[in-house]
This record gives C-alpha cells, structure tokens and sequence, in this order.
C-alpha cells in the first residue's frame, strides 16, 4: 500500500479526505494529517509518505515552502487542492515538480483521475528503482575454476555460499571444509572480494531473496526461510536496512 499524508488546516476538508475518499481502491492509506506547512513538514520526515496532498495557504508555514523544504529529505510526490488560482502559486508548483494543482471545490472524477494517475507514476517510478537497487547491491564474486593458490581458497569459499546460504552457515565451517584457519580465510576473502565474509553471505542472501520476491505467490516469511532467515521479522529489518525499503514495498515497486 503507497502511503498517503494529507496537509490541509480546513479541518472538515482534511478529514472528508481521509475518510471519504476509497483509498485502498487505489492502492493507498491515509497515514499522516497535519494542519500546517510546518507540522505537515515534521510527518513528512517522520513518515516517509508516497503521495503528500496539501493546501497552498496555511497558517507558520505555506504548501510551497512546505514541499520546497520537504524536497530535501523525502522522495514523496505532492499534489496541490487550493482555493487560489493566482499564477505566482502555480507557476511555484510546476517549478517544484509538484503533479498535479486542483482547484477547490473539487470534481471527484477529477480528483479520483488525478489520484490514480498519480499512483501509476509513483509505482513507476518505484518500479525502476527497485530494478536498479536489484542491479547494484552487490557486486557477485566471479568463480574461476582455474583458480590456484590463495585465491582457490576464496573461489571455494564464495562456493560454499552459493551452494549452502540457504542453511545456517558461517565462516569457521567453511574454513573447516577447507583445512585452513578461520583468521586466514577472513584475512583473504576481504582482500580478494572487499567484502568481510558475513556481508558477502547477506548481501548474497538479499540478492536471492530479491529474486524470489518477484513472484507474489511466495509469501514473505517464506522468502525469509528461502534465503536462510528463520526470523521473517529479522529478515524483513535486514532488507530494509541494505535495501532501503521493506520485502513488500520492494515487491509493490516491481509488480505492477
């Protein structure tokens, strides 16, 4: 679900948008209202929405300056409902990229359109990047079966993982399976990969997992369990953390 803020000090607007508008049809939910420019500001850091509708004239801080300083530390995508059709907060609004400027009152098929072309965009837009993240996590150690020396040690090692991350591993038994201490196989796997062996395993665990979530009929937990997290919760921190965004937001940005 793309998470939506409302920023409107009309109280009885503010709450006829969040309540009376279907947003799960949308795909969307209502996480956020505020009644000013500068508490609309503070949810907005807060929050992280997806779509932020707001007022232009509100009380310490107006919608422009609001989104102009938004714009800073949020990805989120705005659409402006005014009473006020003056050519100097338009002329703003298309400057800050903003999608789309509604005159109140506002037509519901108008602002139904404007709402679901806007998610469209949004889901885009997460769409290419989830693609891109895919694309550039991890840079995958390439296996060389002509290897020899200390550099066999780190081919075979990156091996094991591939073959074995779905299991409960860690680098004493790889270097077990390879007769040589641990401290030397954790000294040369970060020299040759720049990667210490316990992130090289996560981040190829993520990867995977990244794969798998492509097809909705796998659920999270069982992703989790896939890629060698017993804990879905765990699992689900981790990726936000690496990622930047959780399994199922990752999910919605790809499928579309």
């Amino acid at each position: 679900m793309l998470k939506v803020m409302i920023v409107e000090d009309e109280t009885l607007i503010r709450k006829g948008l969040a309540l009376a508008v279907s947003w799960e049809l949308f795909g969307c939910e209502v996480v956020g209202e505020a009644e000013n420019g500068e508490e609309g500001l503070k949810l907005i850091q807060r929050i992280q929405p997806d779509l932020v509708i707001t007022d232009v004239r509100m009380p310490k801080m107006d919608g422009i300056e609001m989104i102009r300083q938004a714009q800073k530390i949020s990805q989120a995508e705005y659409i402006i409902l005014s009473g006020y059709s003056e050519f100097q907060y338009a002329q703003q609004a298309v400057k800050l990229g903003v999608k789309d400027y509604l005159l109140k009152p506002v037509d519901d098929q108008e602002f139904n359109e404007t709402i679901k072309r806007v998610v469209q965009y949004i889901l885009s837009k997460k769409k290419k990047q989830a693609i891109k993240i895919q694309k550039d996590i991890f840079y995958e150690y390439t296996i060389d079966q002509y290897a020899s020396g200390k550099r066999k040690y780190v081919v075979d090692a990156v091996r094991y993982i591939k073959k074995h991350y779905q299991k409960d591993i860690n680098i004493k038994q790889v270097a077990d399976e390879l007769e040589i201490s641990e401290s030397y196989l954790s000294r040369i796997f970060k020299k040759e990969t720049n990667y210490t062996f316990v992130d090289y395993l996560t981040y190829y665990r993520i990867k995977k997992s990244m794969e798998l979530l492509q097809d909705y009929k796998v659920k999270i937990y069982e992703v989790s369990d896939l890629v060698g997290y017993k804990d879905s919760h765990y699992f689900s921190s981790l990726f936000k953390k690496i990622v930047g965004v959780t399994p199922t937001e990752f999910r919605d940005g790809i499928i579309l």
